[in-house]
Order: structure tokens, then C-alpha cells, then sequence
């Protein structure tokens, strides 16, 4: 995204692992498919057409030639980067802003693009939380700005991640479940969500409750979302003031769907999520039901670039 956004220039990639093969992956992806435009490495140069990206495999921030790079913004993607003090050796290298694209270990500022970006103010390090928080959190907001939420749920139906095991085998996590193969098997995880949501709800955190379901797909998440209402409401008013809302407010993070797809019609969808106006339940007349689909990884990776052009702008002035 970042190489065909002409808001930015992409200047260097650090990575554990062969620069051939970052060319690769880079070229041919086996979700997205193949990328337009030719790409090829030299020395310690990739190239994209005539466009020269440096390319680095250091473990240490520190040594990276960031002020030689002229480096604005990193984004700090690998997952090993979660506190302020982690971070702190980009800017020292001579960054003057980190994005880690991943909730905290800390209390670092938490953004999301249609949230609470417009409070950015220059704060050199920020997370642009998670993708299951990009996604709920809007919707969330948005049932809440129509009647109070008490209480809510979220099963979260996720493609596989690079953190699971293809085969069964051997895992550093504590759950025995990822021992097991992603590939083969609905696991049920324990999920960070509920917590990265309620950073932005403080009154609802000991009432949110996350469950992560792997199920294996490569790509798309599908969020199976209920909300304890402190009211009873209209199914129908409700309807026309969520599609209004997002409307006026998030027409490029959400939107509304009625077509009979599937996950694989969401690949490569630039949204936070879409709702299945499908999947609007009302049980009783309090407890609302909301599904709705992201592709994890383009949807989120869109977010952390508005956000970084957030933080781009206010570099500027």
C-alpha cells in the first residue's frame, strides 16, 4: 500500500530473513496475488521499477541508518516492539515517529483511524491497536451512540496466523491448543480483543468478553458481535441510523452489505469491516446482534496507513 500511495516514500525494510526472498514475497503472495509492478534485488537494494527501497536484517534498531534514510515514521510490524522503552531505539537511530501495529505492553497512546485520530498530538511513539479492535470498536461506538451498551460479546472467526503450526507440533504459547494444526482444525483461543476494546470503553472493560475461533482460511475474519442494550430498541431505526451514520462519518472505514457473499468476497477489502445487513438480529428487544467481515490483514494494513498519514501531517506543520 504504502509503495503506490504517493503520500509517502517507502525508503527501507529491516526483516529477519533472505532479501531474495523479501523481493519474492513481495512480487507473488499467495492471497493477493501477483503485485503489478516489477521488482528485483541488488546488493542490498530492492528495486520497484526505478523506485530504490534499502534493505536491512538487523535485530537491533539501534544500528539501523535511519537519519542517513531521512526516516519520518516507522512502522514497527514484527510484533517484538510493544513498550515505549522497546521503541525508544528507532527514534535514537534518528526515526521521528514509531507506529507499532499492535496493542501495547504499556501504557503507550492506543489510535484508530475514525476514532480518535483527530486527538494525534505529536506523540512520537503510538500503537494503531489491533485488527479485531479496527474492526469492532466503530460498531461498537456506533451502537453505543444509539443506546447504551451494557454488556457485550465478541467470537471472532479468524483465519489461521503465522503464529500457528501448520503440522502438529511443538508452540512457545502457554495454550496447548496451538500445538495444533492451523491448517485442519477450528481452534477456540482466548483473544487479546476484549482488552484492546476496552481502552477506548473504560466503563465496559470487566463487561466485554473476546473469543478468537481459528478456522482455516487463509484470509478474512468474521465477527460474530452481540450487544447488551441498557434499552429496548427498533431493529428498523436502528438500521437506518447505522446506514446513516456510517454515511456521514465512516464512509471509508465502514460499510453496509446485503449480497449473499462469503469470506473470500472480502479479500483485499480496504474496509475495517462491513457489516451483513443479513446479520442484523434483534433478540427480544435489548440484545442486538451484528456480523460483519475484514480482511484482516489489507483491512487493518489500510488503517496503519491512514494513521501513519495522520502522523505524516502533523510532522509537517
Amino acid at each position: 500500500m504504502v509503495l503506490t500511495d504517493r503520500r509517502f516514500e517507502l525508503v527501507g525494510i529491516n526483516d529477519l530473513y533472505d532479501f531474495a526472498q523479501m523481493a519474492a514475497l513481495l512480487r507473488y503472495d499467495s492471497v493477493y496475488g501477483t503485485f503489478e509492478k516489477p521488482v528485483r534485488v541488488e546488493a542490498e537494494t530492492m528495486y520497484v521499477e526505478d523506485h530504490a527501497v534499502a534493505l536491512f536484517c538487523e535485530a537491533s534498531p539501534e544500528r539501523l541508518p535511519l537519519l542517513d534514510l531521512q526516516t519520518d515514521i516507522v512502522l514497527a510490524c514484527c510484533g517484538m516492539f510493544l513498550t515505549q522503552e522497546a521503541c525508544a531505539p528507532f527514534l535514537a537511530a534518528g526515526a521521528k515517529r514509531v507506529i507499532v501495529s499492535t496493542p501495547p505492553k504499556d501504557d503507550m497512546p492506543v489510535f484508530i483511524y475514525g476514532i480518535n485520530h483527530r486527538n494525534y498530538d505529536q506523540q512520537p511513539i503510538l500503537s494503531n491497536s489491533s485488527c479485531s479492535a479496527n474492526a469492532i470498536v466503530p460498531i461498537l461506538q456506533t451502537v453505543n451512540d444509539f443506546a447504551p451498551v451494557k454488556a457485550a460479546t465478541f467470537s471472532m472467526y479468524h483465519s489461521y496466523t503465522a503464529y500457528q503450526r501448520l503440522l502438529d507440533g511443538g508452540h512457545y504459547s502457554k495454550d496447548i491448543r496451538r500445538c495444533r494444526s492451523g491448517t485442519q482444525n477450528i481452534i477456540p483461543l482466548q483473544s487479546t480483543a476484549a482488552g484492546a476494546v476496552g481502552y477506548f470503553f473504560p466503563r465496559l472493560r470487566t463487561n466485554l468478553y473476546a473469543k478468537s475461533i481459528r478456522v482455516p482460511l487463509a484470509a478474512t475474519t468474521y465477527y460474530d458481535l452481540t450487544f447488551n442494550l441498557g434499552k429496548g430498541i427498533d431493529l428498523a431505526a436502528f438500521e437506518a441510523y447505522l446506514a446513516k451514520r456510517i454515511a456521514q462519518d465512516r464512509p471509508a472505514i465502514l460499510a453496509l452489505d446485503d449480497a449473499p457473499k462469503v469470506s473470500s468476497d472480502y479479500i483485499a477489502s480496504p474496509f475495517s469491516a462491513v457489516i451483513d445487513r443479513h446479520a442484523l438480529i434483534l433478540v427480544g428487544d435489548d440484545l442486538l446482534k451484528i456480523g460483519a467481515l475484514q480482511d484482516n490483514e489489507y483491512g487493518y494494513a489500510a488503517r496503519l496507513v491512514d494513521m501513519a498519514a495522520v502522523v505524516g501531517k502533523r510532522l509537517m506543520k
